[in-house]
């Protein structure tokens, strides 16, 4: 049985992509994933994404796919298009036949070839193992981190509801730890929600300001926040909080909502250490004040948010289908660098969604 691979055209072979991504779903809401492919495919303000269709030679049938999406990106400074994989998605009966390694093998050559500068994915990890036998490397695990902010869920899932959780709840609420005491904290500097989900150009001058201390970030602009964040229709509740000083933008997080559980989508701030623990514990105080029970953030272990989140008592949840995977030619200037965990930030906003 032979496969074909063959690059898609996004125009003529809409069907054909939206039709096999739905159909390699199990669960879920096939009219919200197809609101989030019109999004992804032919919205991105980077430009159109580029896909892959796999057909079995006997049938002509089209069993699988694969994209790439387009990401503005600044390596030690200097503007490159980057690209991350993304929709690996392939028919039940063909998935032990290679089609993946073919697929993947086909956004490769663009990498290659030059037309790509790099490509950045985070793959499961039955994907993660097809990658690295074709070259990718593996940096790191975009890991997951929590802490819980009110006891209620926890107490109720021990002792039931009733009025004996109720009091313990409460009396647990009173003392949270001393790590997210502001006592510590600069006053000069205060995070507010923004009441209209929008990003000024005071965003774009945040992300030129803090770009080039990361040897390999995803560019941020206010067109992008905007598409990721307003424009998404996967995003369905979310919060934009700024870090100010004398009303001038110095760092932003972006949070997501959902199920009484809060998540940061994004964050970022022009400071070190010190300034990252002034915005999450701000952060912390005023989402426990919502009464949300627990809120997370992922990224690689060495990530400055990460290692601030677990010293305010943030504890490691999982690593399941975590690597984040690169793959670049092997005569680019960048592979060093690139294929250094600590040279990259990353949050979940440099995610295929």
């Amino acid at each position: 049985m032979g496969i074909i691979i063959r690059e898609a055209d996004l125009i003529a072979d809409r069907k054909l992509l939206l039709d096999i991504l739905l159909r390699n779903r199990e669960h879920g809401d096939n009219e919200l994933r197809s609101r989030r492919f019109e999004w992804s495919y032919y919205q991105n303000p980077f430009g159109r994404p580029r896909a892959w269709l796999a057909l079995d030679e006997s049938s002509s049938r089209t069993i699988g796919m694969v994209a790439a999406f387009p990401r503005k990106m600044l390596i030690n400074g200097k503007p490159v298009q980057g690209w991350n994989g993304g929709d690996t998605s392939i028919d039940k009966e063909f998935r032990t036949l290679g089609v993946a390694i073919k697929l993947r093998r086909a956004v490769q050559a663009p990498v290659d070839n030059g037309e790509m500068a790099l490509l950045y994915s985070h793959p499961v990890d039955r994907m993660r193992v097809v990658l690295e036998k074709i070259g990718h490397q593996t940096i790191g695990k975009f890991v997951r981190h929590g802490a819980i902010l009110r006891t209620e869920p926890l107490v109720q899932k021990i002792l039931g509801r009733n009025a004996a959780s109720t009091a313990v709840a409460g009396v647990a609420n009173i003392l949270p730890p001393l790590q997210w005491s502001t006592r510590f904290l600069s006053k000069q500097w205060r995070l507010r929600l923004q009441s209209e989900k929008k990003f000024g150009c005071e965003f774009d001058d945040l992300f030129a300001r803090v770009a080039p201390r990361h040897a390999v970030i995803n560019v941020r602009d206010a067109e992008f926040l905007h598409w990721r964040f307003v424009q998404n229709p996967l995003v369905r509740d979310v919060q934009i909080y700024r870090f100010e000083r004398e009303s001038k933008l110095h760092g932003y997080a972006i949070v997501g909502i959902e199920n009484n559980a809060a998540r940061i989508l994004d964050l970022l701030v022009d400071g070190q250490e010190p300034m990252l623990r002034n915005i999450l514990v701000q952060l912390i105080r005023i989402v426990r004040a919502q009464r949300i029970s627990t809120l997370a953030v992922r990224g690689m272990f060495s990530s400055p948010i990460v290692v601030a989140a677990r010293r305010l008592g943030f504890w490691f949840q999982d690593h399941k289908d975590a690597g984040v995977a690169v793959y670049t030619a092997k005569h680019s200037p960048f592979v060093d660098i690139v294929h250094a965990e600590k040279n990259w930030y990353m949050t979940q906003a440099d995610r295929d969604v």
